[in-house]
């Protein structure tokens, strides 16, 4: 497990351009533990503080860089965790980009167009898709003990739980902590635990 400075420059990762308390909301840090942390941050050079908000140096990375074949050196040479993330790759990742461009945009006349949320039956399939995606999802990474990812999971359940309810930025929304947002940010988290390049 990353200590609490490393974890916090580890959150800017995932966050780029974020605030304290929005670190710690991916983190499950304090948030007066996360301050104090990206305050030495910025005294060393490793993050840069502009208008209450941070974002990591290059210097900051090098840290990480540094820091994460020692941290995480048994999880990555251990054959299960690859396995996992292999199955991640070539199965949910693929199906929740699939299912996020099936909640963006439908099919009209053979072309497909803005989803303008009128069909509540087609975003209910929609949601019922990211439900059994999500339902998959403990057992597929279960060899990547790591209690950030739990905490992953946790978050992509309560943003279905919002979009079930009806508030449908919460599939795929940018300015909120989305499922679409939470998954992109699990998985820079599992690429950088297990030393993999984000596939394009």
């Amino acid at each position: 497990m990353l200590d609490p400075h490393l974890l916090t420059l580890h959150t800017l990762t995932m966050k780029q351009l974020a605030t304290a308390e929005e670190l710690a909301g991916v983190s499950g840090q304090p948030a007066t533990e996360v301050e104090a942390e990206l305050e030495k941050a910025v005294a060393d050079g490793a993050v840069m503080a502009a208008r209450g908000k941070f974002m990591i140096t290059p210097a900051g990375r090098e840290q990480l860089d540094a820091a994460y074949p020692v941290v995480f050196g048994a999880l990555r040479s251990d054959p299960a965790v690859a396995a996992a993330m292999d199955a991640f790759e070539s199965g949910v990742n693929k199906q929740v980009l699939k299912v996020t461009t099936d909640w963006q945009t439908v099919e009209v006349g053979g072309e497909r167009v803005a989803n303008d949320h009128s069909d509540a039956d087609h975003d209910a399939k929609v949601l019922d898709r990211l439900g059994r995606i999500l339902d998959k999802l403990p057992a597929v990474l279960g060899p990547v003990e790591d209690p950030l990812v739990d905490r992953f999971v946790d978050r992509l359940g309560a943003a279905l739980t919002r979009a079930e309810s009806g508030e449908t930025d919460y599939v795929s929304g940018v300015r909120v902590d989305s499922f679409h947002t939470v998954w992109f940010q699990m998985h820079e988290h599992l690429l950088r635990l297990t030393g993999r390049e984000r596939e394009e």
